[in-house]
């Protein structure tokens, strides 16, 4: 059964990707009809759960020459919502991110409650 792939907001996909990683659209197009077709954990990628920390979030990190891009999501039933896409950065870059991606799963969960 095909799982229902959204994103909260409408800006992440394609304008996240290709303000931030335009290099890696090839392999995300390849990771999100995985997502539509398998589900949140499909073959082939480490899919990760931040735990109760990050607000549940799940991460697929993806590799492009000179460079890691990760993609933070959550399930919800037969629906997947992308919350962020991003190049991997400094510390200070992956928490600003991390902190994004939290924001915007609340905002989702409220307005869908």
């Amino acid at each position: 059964m095909a799982y229902e792939l959204l994103q909260w907001p409408h800006s992440v996909y394609p304008g996240e990707v290709d303000q931030e990683c335009p290099e890696a659209r090839a392999i995300i197009d390849v990771l999100l009809t995985k997502l539509i077709r398998e589900g949140p954990s499909p073959d082939g990628y480490n899919v990760k759960n931040l735990g109760k920390q990050r607000d549940r979030l799940w991460q697929i990190n993806l590799r492009v020459p000179q460079r890691q891009v990760r993609v933070l999501y959550a399930p919800y039933g037969q629906r997947i919502v992308l919350f962020r896409i991003h190049k991997k950065g400094s510390p200070p870059e992956q928490i600003r991110a991390y902190e994004l991606a939290q924001r915007r799963k609340r905002e989702y969960e409220q307005q869908s409650t």
